[in-house]
């Protein structure tokens, strides 16, 4: 046990990372499905809610294991080509509040109950150019916190993520608003 403590700050490290790398290809990979970037979103989200845990930080692993879930109930809607109901919307927000308000310890975890409200929006896009304006939003939110907490493995990764979608904005979205012109 005291071998976990000991290298516990690593370990979450690199799973902070290795969620990073999942989240980078999320935002910046070309594709018209969301069916890819959302199985790199569900893989981002399990290792970072990992990480989380492993810092002690129950909301913030709470709302990236949720997430996690999320992504991958959207993923079969998606495959499936339907689109994502409504009543399902909800239910992913009420158990977000839920969830997250039974475990949380101070009035600044309610900023990661508005982050993960926010990751809603970005798994239930239909395109990667909305996909990634949703992720800069998210991205915003999640470094508040993370500086806010001191979770630094997590605000690594949130700040590497949100350059990363912006860099990809900036490739892929841009090209095509030139196209449509």
């Amino acid at each position: 046990m005291d071998f976990l403590r000991e290298f516990a700050p690593y370990i979450s490290m690199g799973l902070s990372l290795a969620g990073l790398v999942a989240m980078i290809l999320a935002s910046t990979v070309k594709t018209k499905s969301m069916g890819l970037i959302l199985t790199f979103v569900f893989f981002g989200n399990f290792l970072v809610a990992t990480s989380y845990l492993l810092d002690g930080n129950n909301n913030g692993a709470a709302c990236c294991y949720i997430g996690a879930a999320q992504t991958l109930i959207n993923f079969f809607f998606e495959k499936n080509k339907k689109p994502i109901p409504m009543w399902l919307v909800g239910i992913y927000a009420i158990t977000i509040v839920a969830i997250n308000v039974g475990v949380m310890s101070e009035m600044l975890d309610l900023l990661a109950i508005i982050a993960s409200l926010t990751f809603i929006m970005c798994i239930g896009q239909d395109n990667a150019s909305k996909y990634r304006f949703w992720t800069i939003v998210n991205m915003v939110l999640w470094i508040t916190y993370d500086i806010l907490k001191g979770s630094y493995a997590a605000l690594f990764t949130h700040v590497s993520l949100l350059l990363f979608t912006v860099l990809g904005k900036l490739i892929h979205d841009r090209k095509r608003d030139k196209q449509g012109m």
